[in-house]
């Protein structure tokens, strides 16, 4: 659903998405290749982690803990942002059993050592297919807010305000509200 919000709520809307983003890029496109390069060990997997973890839990306690002084619209964006860190998660939880799995398999073996660096280089793979999949998510989620718009459900779960004008226009993309002659 669109709203008619001014530029300066869109931009701290965006705040949240580009946020997530940069954990993205940073952590987990940057650091962890750089760090396995480097090979300083699980370490490399384990620093970027850290760190992600703890953009994550940003993004959840500012979501949950906006007061009513924030506007409803970047109230919701950073609710947006922070439901979907729950996909990285699966994908680090995915990740998790499977250096868990190998671990156990590989603790009697004489040869563990190279089967545990194999299959540690597939455990990575769940975390990158959902790293990719947020990107995506979060790039839609930075062209929602600067389009003035939040999702259904998000609308359907936390009702607007009842002062907070709706704009029901969305062949006029990309253009404000008010250049569409409403509000």
């Amino acid at each position: 659903m669109l709203f008619d919000v001014d530029e300066a709520t869109r931009k701290r809307a965006k705040a949240p998405h580009e946020i997530f983003m940069l954990n993205l890029a940073g952590f987990h496109l940057m650091m962890a290749p750089a760090a396995i390069v480097m090979d300083v060990g699980y370490l490399g997997f384990l620093i970027p982690l850290a760190l992600s973890l703890c953009i994550i839990a940003l993004l959840w306690i500012r979501a949950t803990t906006m007061t009513e002084d924030v506007s409803w619209f970047v109230r919701m964006h950073w609710r947006l942002a922070a439901n979907r860190t729950r996909i990285l998660l699966v994908g680090y939880l995915i990740s998790g059993t499977i250096i868990g799995l190998a671990l156990l398999a590989t603790s009697g073996s004489d040869k563990g050592g190279i089967m545990m660096v194999a299959l540690s280089r597939v455990a990575i793979v769940p975390v990158l297919l959902t790293v990719m999949a947020c990107f995506v998510l979060e790039s839609s989620g930075i062209y929602q807010a600067q389009r003035f718009e939040v999702p259904d459900g998000l609308v359907k779960r936390f009702p607007p305000p009842d002062d907070l004008p709706r704009w029901e226009a969305p062949e006029a993309v990309g253009s404000s509200p008010k250049d569409a002659g409403v509000g």
